[in-house]
């Protein structure tokens, strides 16, 4: 049974209800005829427990999501390949770039795993496919108990194969999708009312990004920001808050505390007037880059998309993409991988002082486009690590640029960080969640005030570019009741639906809710009415059988 054949405010999963002893911990099922914000007023006690049960599976998936990648990473890319790319001091690093003895193996390794991560995703959960952030957007709006729990275990083995191998992509997205899922499969069982269902999806999502990034505020911010361009759900955010805190105990639990990017002493007197009209200049460039970011991205997801159309395609795509990301990486760093340890790499005064100005230039550009080809092409991966790593290559470039000019007082470390957020926080609509995030992947609030600078300066170049396309303009476009969405009724095994149509192409579904409809002009004679149809004998109805 569908949600629109419900009374508003039914549960989206009644045929699982929880024992009375187990459901005071959990939201309470809406009466028949309340309102969404009536049904989603729960007190804050009720979300205690799934808030944390959510967050817990957001950190134990990230967890092997992180291992996994660089069980792969070391032995696909690092063995098989004979590449070794920059590490973060989360991974073990720092670690400098050792390029491949044996490049013509780097292009064929990534191919490789692009092969099996592709065919894997097709054969078992398409939705899988392509970056995962933007489909958890499209469920959270459309259909948020309807996730399939497949995902989790597809998603986390394809894109682990797709960036171990050489795949340029992130990690944020896989974690996303991964946490979001459970969040829909946790709705579901529980028989969350649809605005309960979208409430667990999100802080799923915020849960994931924050365990993975190791940054629980800011996954807690974006969470409320990013399913909306002009607005932002404020009555997740401690609901979010609980599980991002359960999830980075979690992930650090097993790895570690230390920021994801390290901790770094200070390096130069403080910011002079040079600083910040440098940081300013960062902004623009950065915003910018997050304009072309976006436009080369979805141009090569939109070409794929409308010329691909059958399996043996769908799976050769990605792996020809692979083989022109293999040859790219081999000419320029940062390019094969996630590139979060370039990004570690660049906020130390000597390697960029080493770096040619050139490759400085060329990082963003090939991080782009490598980007667009694996992940576009429908390779399994993130594009919003990536979207930070090109604002860090352009933050040091500025840096670097700005030190010929005796501008800069201090070292590239807080041209990078801004550059990270002020790349990507205005084309993801989470300006605030991202800069965030950028400062505790590094450990230091101080730079807060820069990035502020920064981000607006970007902001004024970005305009309406966005890198979700499955996000509304605000909240009072979200599909309610019987006013439109798609269908919210999962399978008779709960298992959810089955249609790559809703889950891997958003776009048009958000296309569909902002179109503007044509109302009929009224009649001016009621038509007779039609006789009534003849009644059908009990034998004869459908269904008289069960």
């Amino acid at each position: 049974m569908s949600w629109k054949q419900r009374a508003g405010g039914e549960s989206s999963g009644s045929g699982h209800r929880l024992p009375p002893a187990l459901a005071r911990f959990f939201p309470a099922p809406a009466s028949a005829g309340a309102s969404s914000s009536e049904a989603s007023d729960d007190p804050l006690a009720r979300w205690i427990v799934p808030s944390v049960l959510i967050g817990v599976v957001a950190g134990l998936g990230a967890a092997a999501l992180f291992g996994l990648l660089h069980l792969c990473t070391e032995l696909l890319l690092e063995h098989v390949a004979g590449f070794r790319p920059y590490l973060t001091s989360a991974e073990g690093g720092p670690r400098d770039l050792v390029p491949s003895d044996r490049p013509w193996a780097v292009p064929l390794v990534a191919a490789g795993g692009a092969l099996v991560a592709t065919a894997l995703a097709v054969w078992l959960a398409p939705e899988a496919r392509g970056h995962g952030t933007d489909a958890a957007i499209a469920a959270a709006h459309h259909n948020p108990a309807g996730m399939r729990g497949r995902v989790t275990v597809v998603k986390l083995v394809a894109s682990a194969l797709t960036i171990g191998s050489g795949g340029s992509g992130g990690t944020e997205g896989p974690a996303a999708q991964i946490s979001a899922a459970f969040g829909s499969v946790i709705a579901r069982r529980t028989g969350m009312t649809r605005e309960q269902a979208r409430t667990a999806l999100v802080i799923g999502l915020a849960s994931g990004v924050g365990a993975i990034f190791q940054a629980p505020l800011g996954g807690a911010l974006l969470g409320a920001e990013l399913l909306y361009r002009k607005d932002m759900d404020v009555r997740v955010l401690p609901k979010a808050l609980i599980a991002a805190c359960a999830g980075w105990l979690i992930f650090g639990a097993c790895y570690g505390f230390a920021p994801v990017l390290g901790r770094h002493p200070d390096d130069g007197s403080g910011f002079g007037p040079g600083d910040f009209a440098l940081i300013a200049v960062t902004g623009l460039l950065c915003g910018l880059a997050g304009r072309l970011y976006t436009t080369v991205f979805y141009a090569v997801h939109l070409r794929t998309e409308a010329r691909v159309r059958t399996v043996p395609a769908r799976i050769a795509a990605p792996v020809a993409a692979a083989l022109l990301v293999g040859l790219l990486g081999l000419l320029v760093p940062g390019v094969l991988g996630t590139g979060y340890g370039l990004m570690e790499a660049l906020t130390d005064r000597g390697t960029v002082v080493e770096l040619p100005i050139l490759l400085l230039l060329a990082i963003p550009l090939a991080k782009i486009a490598g980007t667009a080809l694996t992940v576009g092409s429908g390779g399994s991966g993130g594009i919003f690590g990536p979207c930070m790593v090109v604002g860090a290559g352009v933050g040091a470039l500025a840096w670097r640029l700005g030190e010929a000019l005796h501008l800069p007082s201090t070292g590239p470390l807080p041209y990078v960080v801004v550059g990270m957020a002020a790349c990507l926080g205005p084309v993801a609509h989470a300006p605030i969640g991202v800069l965030i995030m950028a400062t505790e992947m590094v450990a230091d609030a101080s730079l807060l005030g820069p990035g502020v600078l920064a981000v607006l300066c970007a902001s004024a170049v970005t305009g309406r570019t966005t890198l979700y396309r499955s996000q509304l303009e605000r909240r009072t476009e979200e599909p309610r009741g019987e006013g439109g969405g798609i269908r919210d009724e999962t399978s008779p095994d709960g298992e959810g639906i089955d249609d790559p149509a809703v889950t891997s192409h958003p776009a048009p579904l958000t296309a569909s809710l902002t179109a503007p409809r044509t109302v009929p002009a009224p009649a001016t004679a009621a038509a007779p009415a039609p006789p009534p149809p003849a009644q059908p004998s009990p034998s004869a109805r459908p269904g008289a059988s069960d």
